[in-house]
């Protein structure tokens, strides 16, 4: 079976290039411009997190879909794939770029992600996330993107 290529070796030359542009951009003494419209131009850096978020949780959906949920290896039809979204997966982090899904974990108030929806499910002793739509994205220390989750919740006992 022949899969299509990904284009991640071209979201990568784009984000370089958005790298070193918000580089150039903030060594550079630059005189405030005049404003021309009623909406502000975004500063380099938010059009920068907002194509790093897009490019990890593209990575991070594309990761997740070709392992298998009950062992978490690459499912067979997969290996060949894998191993190039894992390579996009250690280039991000290399990158400072870290993805975390919290999948299978318990909830506490305190996570970075807001919940789309809680769910009464059977056999929790607590709040457990069950589902991870996006995941949270952080970049050199800084929260970019929340992650969005679905929460599994005990079910009341009868008595």
């Amino acid at each position: 079976m022949s899969l299509p290529q990904a284009p991640v070796d071209r979201a990568f030359e784009e984000f370089l290039a958005l790298h070193r542009s918000l580089q150039e951009a903030s060594s550079a003494a630059s005189t405030p411009a005049a404003p021309e419209a009623s909406v502000p131009a975004p500063l380099p850096g938010e059009e920068l997190s907002s194509f790093l978020c897009r490019l990890a949780t593209h990575v991070w959906r594309a990761k997740s879909k070709m392992v298998d949920p009950a062992t978490g290896a690459a499912r067979d039809d997969m290996k060949r794939v894998y191993r190039h979204i894992e390579g996009a997966v250690e280039t991000l982090a290399q990158s400072g770029v870290v993805l975390q899904d919290w999948l299978n974990q318990a909830y506490d108030v305190g996570l970075p992600v807001k919940v789309l929806s809680y769910q009464p499910t059977p056999g929790l002793s607590r709040d457990t996330i069950l589902e991870t739509l996006r995941p949270a994205v952080i970049w050199n220390g800084r929260m970019l993107q929340l992650g969005e989750v679905i929460v599994g919740t005990p079910t009341p006992t009868q008595a």
